[in-house]
């Protein structure tokens, strides 16, 4: 309630500051927004984060989770938009495409309304990244609205019910993969990042994640080209839910291999031949509604390469990008002040060719079967009794889950851009699969750094990535160097010459590597 109420004057108001509004203690700035109720704004979200690390171990249900989430998030509906100014970006390009000019060909300056104002100079002048969906919800919107706190609302309550049906499907998907669901839901969506950006802020993100985890969950029942259809729409309003397809071809496949194996789901790793099948099943029922959108709305499928715009976005959080303004760094100390702009051009094409080869080998992982020993440690279950299989079984639903929190790991770490709700397309999909081992390894890094995140930005939208840039970047260097050390050594540890065995995990348990090779010798 602090921080809904501290919004109204210190978040992103409709007009824009002339300045950026820094907490402090005066009443009031020249530049625009109150200091003071910035400082209050900071201060309420570090309560709202400690309260959520006490509840980490608390002995509640998911009920209990259900009915705090809603007290905590619910007064957001009614603050002003907070670290970002997207949502009146969301508007402005509803009311474009209602004004008889495609989002994607034209860009807000043009629009013939007061609403222009209130949209960030980013996205003054450019096109839309985001899918036919969202464009047509955004339209729906603007059409209804007449004024801008109207529509300003009606968005928000769109990422709301993709809230919801986070909290609805995180605790299915984690029932169905073994896990606890009253730690998923503490990790996944009870974190306050969640009420930061997709109430607070209204991201459409919320929408993308939620389809996400809500075809997931049909997935896991079986209804899987409902489930396609499901993320397809996700993919309608942003992009990066197509990560989620390949991995549903994997729980499709080992489908039609339990079929083929009598229901013995133990055993049931694909073959080839199924994966195709069930890709071409994927990619049909996929596909169908997305040409659907793109030519139903006449929209076309541009909205397929979204890359332009958020590539402009130059801050050292995204790693390709702290790469090139470092190589940028040492041109400066040379005298070579022009070198920036193409490094930071060539790191991020780098990184997008790295990002390819990343997500066909995460892709693989989950596809192949998990190394037997490594299984038997998480599970704790010995080969061939009942608890084994049964821990089999679970790992073969468990790993096309957990890839997907792999794969949108891999995007966010090596996208052109890093921005405080792109973590929540990572946090979710984690908080639902961790598993024992995992947990213990993974959970609490994992809230260490939604709960730095809450605070990497302003109320207003003011990224604090902008001003750290001679911290940021070294940090980021040292982050590369142990990415590439991990990454040599589990290149080290993968069976490169069984790469396509589909009967043989891809990256051995170190104990075994060496005996993997007395045995194919």
């Amino acid at each position: 309630m602090l921080l809904a109420a501290a919004s109204w004057g210190s978040g992103a108001l409709p007009r824009l500051n002339v300045g950026v509004l820094w907490p402090g203690v005066a009443t009031w700035s020249a530049k625009g927004g109150s200091p003071l109720l910035a400082t209050v704004s900071v201060l309420a979200m570090a309560v709202l984060v400690i309260a959520w690390w006490r509840l980490r171990d608390a002995d509640v249900t998911v009920r209990w989770w259900w009915v705090t989430i809603a007290l905590w998030f619910a007064p957001l509906v009614a603050a002003m938009p907070l670290y970002s100014r997207d949502l009146y970006s969301y508007a402005a390009q509803g009311l474009l495409w209602d004004q008889g000019l495609s989002p994607y060909e034209h860009a807000v300056r043009e629009l013939d309304s007061p609403w222009r104002g209130s949209t960030a100079p980013t996205w003054l002048d450019s096109t839309t990244p985001y899918g036919p969906v969202w464009l047509l919800l955004a339209r729906a919107v603007a059409a209804v609205s007449g004024e801008l706190w109207v529509a300003l609302l009606l968005l928000r309550l769109l990422a709301v019910a993709g809230v919801v049906l986070m909290a609805w499907a995180v605790p299915d998907v984690a029932r169905r993969l073994g896990w606890s669901p009253v730690r998923a839901l503490w990790l996944g969506v009870a974190v306050p990042l969640v009420g930061a950006h997709f109430v607070g802020g209204a991201h459409n993100d919320a929408l993308m994640v939620g389809a996400v985890l809500g075809g997931l969950a049909l997935a896991l029942r079986g209804r899987f080209a409902v489930a396609c259809v499901v993320i397809a729409l996700g993919a309608m309003v942003k992009v990066p839910a197509v990560i989620a397809l390949p991995f549903v071809v994997i729980l499709w496949a080992r489908h039609l291999a339990s079929v083929r194996t009598s229901g013995r789901e133990a055993t049931a790793y694909a073959r080839w031949s199924e994966v195709v099948r069930a890709g071409a099943l994927t990619a049909l029922s996929a596909g169908v509604p997305m040409v659907l959108g793109g030519l139903l709305t006449g929209l076309g499928f541009s909205w397929l390469n979204p890359t332009g715009t958020p590539g402009k976005n130059e801050q050292w959080t995204s790693l390709p990008t702290s790469i090139g303004i470092a190589v940028g760094a040492v041109g400066h100390v040379l005298g070579h002040d022009d070198w920036r702009e193409p490094a930071i051009a060539a790191a991020r094409v780098i990184a997008l060719v790295v990002l390819a080869l990343l997500l066909v080998l995460v892709w693989l992982a989950a596809l192949k079967p998990a190394d037997p020993r490594g299984l038997r440690d998480e599970d704790g279950a010995e080969d061939g009794d009942e608890d084994g299989d049964q821990g089999t079984m679970a790992e073969a639903r468990l790993r096309p889950v957990r890839g997907i929190a792999w794969a949108m790991l891999a995007v966010v770490v090596l996208s052109p851009v890093f921005l405080g709700w792109y973590y929540l397309w990572v946090l979710p999909f984690f908080a639902v699969s961790l598993g024992v081992l995992w947990q213990a390894r993974l959970e609490r890094p994992l809230a260490v750094v939604a709960t730095v995140v809450c605070f990497a930005t302003l109320p207003e939208g003011y990224s604090l990535g902008l001003t750290t840039t001679a911290v940021g970047v070294p940090l980021a260097l040292v982050v590369l160097v142990l990415l590439l050390r991990r990454g040599l050594r589990t290149a080290r540890r993968t069976d490169w010459r069984h790469l396509l065995d589909l009967d043989r995990p891809l990256v051995q348990h170190p104990g075994d590597r060496a005996r993997s090779r007395i045995g194919d010798s």
